[in-house]
This record gives C-alpha cells, sequence and structure tokens, in this order.
C-alpha cells in the first residue's frame, strides 16, 4: 500500500496581526500546498491520501476554500485514490464545515471516537491495506482516543492508524492544547504497521518500529513554523520494510533571523547589511526552491547605538521596507524590543538598587525558578494552546526585558552613543 499522509491544513487561518496582502497570500498558499499534495498523490499513483485532522481552521469554510479543496478531491476520484479523513479539535465532526459539505464517494470522513476501519484499495478494486481511525467529534476531545484503536486480524495486508493526536512525549507538544492525548507505549503496542498522526506541527519520527510520524502541518502557520513544510509519502508494500520520504508542498515559508553584535551599526544602510549577511548565511545552508516565498521575521537584541531609533514605528517600517526589497521576500516583520545602549548586563546585575533587583528577578523567571507568584487565570491573554506552558509563555514575555530594563533605567545617564 502507498500513500499521502499530511495533516494540520488549517484552511483559512486567519493569520492575524498580518497585512491583508500577506494574510490574502498566506491563505491562498494553504491552498497552493493542497493543490500540491494531490498532484503529487497522482504522480506517484498512490492508493490514498491520509489527513489526520485539522484539515479546516475553524467551523466555517470560505468559498474560495471549499471551492478548491471539491475539486482536488474530484482530481483524486478521477486517479481512483482514496481519501481517508480524521478530524481534529479545530474541525470536529460535529461542526459545520465537516457536516455541511459534500463529500464525494472516495472520500471517508471519521467524524467521531467510534473506531472505523476502511479497506484500501488498487485501481483493479484489489485489496492493498486498511485505515484504522477515529476522529474528534468536538472542539475539546480529552479521552484517550489511541487505546481505542485495534488492527484487524484476519488480514496481512499492512494495516494503519490514523489520528489526531497530542503524544505526550512528542517534541513541540507543549505548544498544543493537550487534546485526544495518548502516549508512545500505547501506540507502539496497538499492533499497526504505521501511526498516520497529527495535531503537533512539527515534522518528526517519534518510533521507527513501528513507523509513528507527524508529518508537520502544510503551511507555516506562524514566525515559529520555521522550515519546509509538507507531508509524507509512505510505502508499506513490505511492512517490515517500510519507505517514509518527505515530499515539501508548501510555497511559502517563514523563517527566523536572530542578530546581535550591533554594536557598529549606526546607520540603515549596515543594518540592512547585516540582516542581507544573516540570510545569505541561512539560505546557504537551506537554499529553499527557486520558487519559494518568504515571510520573514528579523530579531536584534544587544547593544546597539540605533536602538532609539529602533523604537520608533516610523523608523522600524524603513527599515523592513528595506530588507523586503534586498531579500525578495514577501515580508520582513523586525522586532527590537531586545535592543538597549552600548551598556554591558554584567556590570549592573550585582546593584544593591532598584536596576540590579530588576535584573536578577529577569534572570530567576528566564530559568524557570521564579513564577512571580501568578497563574494561568491572571493573564488576560495566556492561551495554553498558542503559547505552551505558563513558564514557557513567560520566558518568551520576558525575553529581552533585561536589556530592555537596562535601557529605560540607564536613559537617563546615557549618551546617544550608547556611552555611560
Amino acid at each position: 500500500m502507498r500513500f499521502i499522509h499530511i495533516a494540520d491544513v488549517h484552511l483559512d487561518t486567519a493569520f492575524a496581526g498580518r497585512s491583508e496582502e500577506v494574510r490574502s497570500r498566506l491563505r491562498e498558499a494553504a491552498r497552493e500546498a493542497l493543490a500540491r499534495c494531490v498532484d503529487t498523490a497522482v504522480s506517484e499513483k498512490v492508493h490514498a491520501v491520509l489527513i489526520a485532522g485539522d484539515l479546516f481552521d475553524g467551523p466555517r469554510l470560505s468559498f474560495g476554500s471549499e471551492g478548491l479543496l471539491l475539486r482536488q478531491l474530484a482530481v483524486l476520484a478521477e486517479a481512483g485514490i482514496q481519501v481517508i479523513y480524521a478530524t481534529g479539535n479545530h474541525d470536529p465532526g460535529s461542526g459545520p464545515s465537516v457536516q455541511d459539505l459534500a463529500w464525494p464517494a472516495n472520500v471517508t470522513v471519521i467524524a467521531g471516537a467510534e473506531p472505523v476501519t476502511v479497506t484500501i484499495a488498487n485501481r483493479q478494486g484489489d485489496p492493498v491495506g486498511t485505515v484504522t481511525g477515529a476522529g474528534h467529534a468536538t472542539a475539546r476531545e480529552t479521552a484517550d482516543l489511541a487505546s481505542r484503536l485495534r488492527p484487524p486480524t484476519a488480514t496481512s495486508l499492512p494495516r494503519v492508524a490514523l489520528l489526531h493526536t497530542q503524544v505526550t512525549s512528542a517534541s513541540g507538544s507543549e505548544l498544543h492544547q493537550a487534546y485526544a492525548p495518548s502516549n508512545l507505549d500505547t501506540l507502539r503496542g496497538a499492533g499497526f504497521d504505521y501511526w498516520a498522526l497529527g495535531h503537533v506541527h512539527q515534522r518528526q519520527v517519534l518510533s521507527a518500529d513501528p513507523p509513528v510520524h507527524y508529518p508537520g502541518n502544510l503551511q507555516g502557520r506562524n514566525p515559529r513554523e520555521t522550515g519546509p513544510k509538507g507531508g509524507l509519502l509512505v510505502d508499506l508494500h513490505d511492512a517490515a520494510h517500510p519507505v517514509v520520504e518527505f515530499r515539501e508542498f508548501t510555497p511559502v515559508r517563514w523563517e527566523r533571523l536572530a542578530l546581535a553584535g550591533l554594536e557598529n551599526a549606526r546607520t540603515l544602510e549596515a543594518l540592512v547589511e547585516r540582516v542581507v549577511d544573516a540570510w545569505d548565511e541561512a539560505r546557504s545552508a537551506d537554499p529553499g526552491s527557486d520558487a519559494t516565498e518568504w515571510v520573514v521575521t528579523v530579531d536584534l537584541s544587544g547593544p546597539s547605538p540605533a536602538w532609539r531609533k529602533l523604537r520608533e514605528r516610523e523608523e522600524l517600517d524603513a527599515l523592513e521596507r528595506e530588507c523586503a526589497d534586498c531579500l525578495g521576500a514577501l515580508s520582513v516583520r523586525i522586532r527590537a524590543d531586545g535592543t538597549h545602549a552600548v551598556v554591558r548586563l554584567a556590570d549592573h546585575i550585582d546593584r544593591q538598587d532598584a536596576l540590579g533587583a530588576s535584573l536578577r528577578l529577569c534572570g530567576r523567571v528566564a530559568a524557570g525558578d521564579d513564577r512571580l507568584g501568578l497563574e494561568e487565570a491572571d493573564f488576560a491573554v495566556f492561551d495554553q494552546e498558542r503559547h505552551g506552558s505558563l513558564e514557557a509563555y513567560l520566558r518568551r514575555l520576558l525575553d529581552g526585558a533585561d536589556a530592555e530594563i537596562m535601557a529605560r533605567m540607564l536613559t537617563g545617564a546615557t549618551t546617544e552613543s550608547g556611552s555611560p
């Protein structure tokens, strides 16, 4: 049995906080990624496409996404390719995006927690394997659905499990809500020849024997989701020796650059030159394809003689436009909160005053030694699914805070050049 395993397509993601032009391009990019997946399925002559949840980002589907999806499913039907789709927390089986769509005959939607087994056939109608899956009936599935899945026993054909789940030991799982939580021992001991998972957006292999895979999401959704995105082409012709290949589908990639050591970058030209150098270095290691479009976030940190200008929105806008032109990027966003006057943290952290105490407190929080006596409910904007654990959220929230505190407290005693 040959199939493509994808997950977390998130059609109609809002991409809030971006310009309308960038938001529109990113939404279209997710549709293009799905179309590329279908093209690959047809050219590779797979028997099935498996979708491990979160095909949609929310309960309502736009006309544009609906039309694109139905056209692509029709292409798969014409090629004799089955589609098995198990719902996730963003697109639960009880939601209108699943219930209202006129699904073609080649599509099996597994919309609830009750396990469903589907026989996969070749173009001559001969069975080549089975897929057993469970879906999320609601947006907050807390049961261990993996423990309910059992492979059929009366067959020697490859047996695949399909599930949208948070495996608790998976890398990056702390960034997602623990919906349909499972543990790797349960998956490995169930008797399946392959586990096709979704929910965690970071592509990874949890087990090689049997194969347990997250393909990652089809299109990055935020600056943290960098790197190539796509799906997995899986060949279980010999289930004892599975072949799993990553295929990139996304036309737009996110990239994140971190720049420090800006002491000599006093002008716009010098700052742009530093960004371009970092970009060239990143692309030499990971060039992407010739047609790849980029959404870039640049994190500036450390001492900089231009730190005052980097606090002004108008100046940042000019820097972002210049960088976007030089990189040929769809969008460049500069984050400069981590820059500060040219002073050294080590020179001030032992001070016995408000500045020293503040710097030491930031250090304890960053190290996870102090939670400030706060709980999740104390943060109006805290969202575990988006932010992960409260400790991780606090670390990100206070990232660069020590430099910001120094800049603010020392402003009155610091010259424009940054010299005390």
